[in-house]
């Protein structure tokens, strides 16, 4: 396969390996402009050593500080975009498939603008057979609820 500029940005946004590259070093690729005619196999220790050196920092940025069991700093993370595809993207499939698994019944109320599910309160409290106000109180006791006043208001699913 011939790796191409559109190739390696694909992969690289969705989190996928290409070719002979590791997912985390196609991002790195694609992030340092790598022109493609330099990441065809065999790749050159240099570049591989550039590649490595680039995926470790951002695994380091990414899991950094966050102590053993911290699931929603976890999950914070999966959701900022300031992190690579490659390493929030399997975070958020899992989410993803649990939610599916545990809550089959509970579907989106719209799409935010990036495309992702937002779910009513309402059916997230009647899901978990609680209240909306003890979600509400949660929220607040987790440091999120302005962060559930800010989000904008969903594309709605007709």
């Amino acid at each position: 396969m011939i790796i191409t500029r559109e190739s390696l940005t694909q992969a690289a946004n969705s989190g996928q390996p290409l070719d002979h590259l590791t997912a985390g070093q196609t991002w790195a690729a694609h992030t340092l402009c790598v022109p493609p005619e330099r990441l065809q196999k065999p790749l050159a220790s240099h570049i591989a050593a550039l590649l490595d050196s680039v995926e470790r920092k951002a695994r380091r940025e990414f899991f950094g500080g966050i102590e053993r069991g911290d699931t929603d700093a976890m999950v914070a993370r999966a959701y900022d975009e300031q992190h690579p595809p490659f390493l929030r993207l399997p975070i958020l499939e899992t989410l993803r498939e649990g939610m599916n698994e545990h809550f089959p019944e509970l579907k989106p109320a719209g799409y935010n603008d990036q495309g992702q599910p937002v779910y009513a309160l309402a059916d997230i409290a009647q899901a978990l057979d609680t209240s909306e106000d003890e979600l509400l109180e949660h929220a607040e006791q987790r440091g999120m609820l302005d962060q559930l006043r800010k989000t904008p208001a969903p594309h709605r699913v007709h």
